[in-house]
């Protein structure tokens, strides 16, 4: 009978763990899921003309006011400030607005300079307005003290059309 019981009780051990692990479930779901986003939009202007179409823009000189001679001629003792609009109203991004000025063709006289100062900081995305202005300035110095060499530099530069190349970068501000 001892024999029965070890073999009864090991029946019943093996029933108990059967039932032990059948009872015992792990649970498992899945689900999958899909999202869209759309990408913000870009669009600059540089003194209405569409940079993506094309990148070059030509700034007008002869409308600026010059107080030594004919309007848009340039003389020694003159000043003239020509605003460059950088318009990325449309854009939906923050942007930022940069301008490096070229080499200026042909080589300046003493006295003779031209700066482009882009605004500092990024231009906030607004939905109404987001422009910048770039004031591109060239002076020529003059003086009735001058001296005979710089005279002669400015008298050789009479009746020449210089080129004030200025490079406007725009990108989104990171």
């Amino acid at each position: 009978m001892k024999g029965n019981k070890k073999i009864l009780v090991a029946i019943a051990l093996l029933l108990l763990i059967s039932v032990c692990f059948t009872t015992y479930a792990i649970y498992r779901s899945t689900a999958t899921a899909s999202g869209t986003v759309t990408t913000a939009n870009w669009s600059v202007k540089v003194n209405g003309t569409d940079v993506e179409q094309t990148n070059t823009v030509t700034v007008d000189f002869s409308d600026c006011t010059f107080t030594h001679g004919k309007n848009g001629k340039m003389a020694p003792g003159d000043s003239c400030t020509k605003n460059i609009t950088v318009d990325a109203t449309g854009s939906e991004v923050d942007v930022v607005v940069e301008a490096a000025l070229g080499t200026v063709s042909p080589a300046l006289p003493t006295g003779f300079t031209v700066t482009a100062t882009a605004p500092s900081g990024a231009i906030q995305y607004n939905e109404d307005s987001m422009t910048a202005t770039i004031p591109v300035v060239l002076t020529w110095t003059g003086s009735t003290g001058d001296s005979t060499s710089k005279d002669t530099t400015d008298k050789g530069f009479k009746a020449t059309t210089v080129t004030v190349p200025v490079t406007i970068t725009v990108r989104q501000d990171i």
